[in-house]
């Protein structure tokens, strides 16, 4: 079955401008498109669906979406350069949350474009690092959005 928060992810990406050379377009085009998704994701469900759930006031940190009824963190990351980098941060995050927190999240969906994040991040180390957080009980997984 497929996850809605995906699909949610892929359908706002498909809407995203290929190719443009213009850094400022770009950067608002990737605003735009997070922005879509997160109002996409609340319509689903918004009792169940927090949207930018904030990590710790003293932080300054946010979730993009915390769904309630499963326990789950979805972080989306529209550019997948630098992917690597903002995984790591948001893994830290959930490990945080999970810190300050009587309910604690038991899953990460990271969700970035495949084109330039995968090269990042399916690799020997985040593999590595996934399979030590699963066996501190939690489950993270990437998934990638493309142009279709």
């Amino acid at each position: 079955m497929e996850d809605p928060v995906v699909a949610a992810a892929q359908l706002a990406f498909s809407v995203r401008i290929k190719n443009s050379s213009d850094v400022s377009e770009n950067t608002k085009n990737a605003q735009a498109i997070a922005k879509g998704w997160r109002k996409a994701v609340h319509e689903l469900n918004p009792d169940r669906f927090h949207i930018e759930a904030l990590v710790d006031p003293g932080l300054d940190q946010k979730i993009d979406v915390v769904d309630t009824e499963t326990s789950c963190a979805y972080e989306f990351k529209v550019s997948g350069k630098n992917a690597a980098s903002e995984f790591y941060k948001d893994v830290v995050k959930v490990i945080i949350w999970n810190k300050g927190r009587k309910k604690k999240l038991s899953s990460l969906v990271f969700i970035t474009e495949e084109k330039y994040g995968r090269q990042f991040l399916d690799a020997p180390m985040p593999r590595a690092y996934i399979k030590h957080l699963a066996e501190d009980g939690l489950k993270v997984t990437i998934e990638y959005v493309k142009h279709k």
